[in-house]
């Protein structure tokens, strides 16, 4: 905590150093470069113009982002009920100097973040200065990296596992304890192949600034890669695996076996991966008692998610917390709805409600696309348009025996019950289900977020489907 100087009067290094330490405690970050600018210029009463002359942002910049989320997010860590504003800034920090930290007699330490050298990340990972929640995550992945070799995160588009990652690698380059020698960030979005990524791999595990010497055959360079990562401790992340379904049948046996290799061969490395997805090969080798786990990433807690709304510009404690529910914590989908509702209704959820509607970000709009595309075969796809049109608001819950004796009528195709099953566990892996187990009657329920309800009956129901054309499903056995 700040130290308190002979005058009890609070410095511009101790504001910074307090606001700080909240922010790590309550939001597992420091303050970002612009965010410390503004508040050094709010200190000493400069106006933007001000603030912004000698650094690479503009006053616009500062005045109309960066302030307004600022002081959102110091109210919000703070929860005084206080509005914080560039006027009164200086004066609420001194307050809440002189509240928390006046009392401690032996001043307590302060935490010199700048004397923490970072460890160097190889690659460009997303910015998480601003990042809410996900702190029980954080402490699992960095209980994993200690038996384990690889972690598979997975979840719905936008969920949040990219940023996730990125957190943790920014955590440990911060982290004074010497965990891991190189941090590599590696985006494989663009689907290389086995040898391209191992030949990228190679030169950074090694520091070697010019290509490798690579051998003809791809198992041998990932032997020599095997032998990088047992020499040198590296924490590396693979952004982005789903790509590799979707390259040729030979490439798809090289990722099975590159990934299978880095699983089950010695090394004291640890991988993290992103996907929608976990791959079949991993679920095999997780039930095999393989070095490997898999974290299933789902929404922000309503606490964390509160944090991102008035961040945001949102206020309303009542109906922050519905349009929390609505979209499950969902972290994308909450800024592309927070994005429209200042927009079109000034920031006032009262006047959204008023006229609520779900909306789907076009990010989850393209994913879905793709999903429904391709992904699905035609039995999912029939189960997704079912659970679609026996759910409504008030009944948002199906349970599986009703969905195995009594389901509401759509198609008349038999689907036989081992069909039934596969096809819930494949939706269900693709985060495109949520299921639910009653703790006392032990009994399995469905359901669907409301986002992707709303995508069917827009994209199906709504549009291909009629009432005339629902018929009954039976269930062969």
């Amino acid at each position: 905590m700040p130290i308190v100087n002979s005058s009890g009067q609070l410095t511009l290094e101790q504001a910074l150093a307090m606001v700080n330490e909240l922010m790590l405690a309550k939001m597992g970050r420091h303050l970002s470069d612009p965010e410390t600018t503004l508040l050094e210029g709010t200190w000493n009463n400069d106006d933007y113009q001000t603030i912004a002359e000698g650094t690479s942002y503009t006053a616009n910049y500062l005045k109309g982002f960066v302030a307004p989320r600022l002081w959102n997010i110091i109210a919000a860590i703070v929860g005084t009920g206080k509005k914080v504003t560039k006027t009164n800034l200086r004066s609420f920090l001194e307050y809440l100097y002189q509240k928390e930290y006046s009392n401690c007699s032996d001043g307590g330490v302060s935490e010199d973040y700048s004397a923490i050298e970072r460890l160097k990340i190889n690659g460009e990972p997303p910015d998480v200065s601003i990042f809410f929640g996900r702190s029980q995550e954080l402490s699992h992945i960095k209980d994993l990296t200690n038996d384990y070799k690889l972690l598979s995160l997975i979840g719905i588009a936008g969920v949040g596992k990219t940023a996730l990652a990125a957190k943790f690698l920014n955590q440990i380059s911060s982290s004074c304890n010497a965990q891991f020698e190189r941090l590599i960030w590696k985006s494989v979005a663009h689907a290389p192949t086995v040898q391209e990524l191992v030949n990228d791999l190679i030169q950074v595990v090694q520091d070697t600034e010019s290509p490798s010497t690579l051998l003809e055959y791809t198992q041998v360079n990932i032997t020599s890669l095997l032998q990088a990562l047992q020499s040198r401790r590296c924490l590396i992340v693979l952004d982005g695996i789903d790509t590799f379904q979707t390259t040729n049948f030979e490439q798809r046996l090289d990722y099975r076996l590159f990934f299978r290799r880095l699983i089950e061969e010695q090394h004291q490395s640890f991988f993290i991966v992103t996907s929608r997805a976990l791959p079949l090969d991993f679920k095999t080798l997780s039930r095999a008692k393989r070095p490997l786990q898999y974290i299933k990433i789902k929404g922000l807690d309503s606490e964390s998610a509160m944090k991102l709304l008035l961040a945001n510009g949102l206020t309303g404690n009542k109906k922050c917390r519905e349009l929390i529910e609505m979209y499950y914590g969902h972290p994308a989908e909450l800024q592309s709805v927070v994005e429209r509702i200042n927009y079109y209704f000034a920031g006032s959820t009262e006047a959204f409600f008023h006229n609520k509607t779900t909306f789907i970000s076009p990010e989850m709009q393209s994913v879905l696309d793709e999903i429904f595309s391709q992904e699905l075969n035609e039995a999912e796809h029939r189960i997704m348009l079912c659970l679609a049109s026996c759910t409504t608001d008030n009944q948002t819950l199906v349970s599986f025996n009703k969905l195995l004796n009594n389901f509401p009528p759509i198609l008349n195709k038999e689907i036989s019950i081992s069909e039934l099953i596969e096809s819930l566990e494949c939706l269900e892996n693709l985060s495109l289900i949520d299921t639910f187990r009653d703790p006392q009657s032990k009994e399995l329920y469905l359901c669907l977020q409301p986002v992707i309800k709303k995508y069917i009956f827009i994209k199906f129901l709504g549009i291909t489907t009629t009432s005339e054309d629902l018929q009954t499903i039976s269930l062969a056995s």
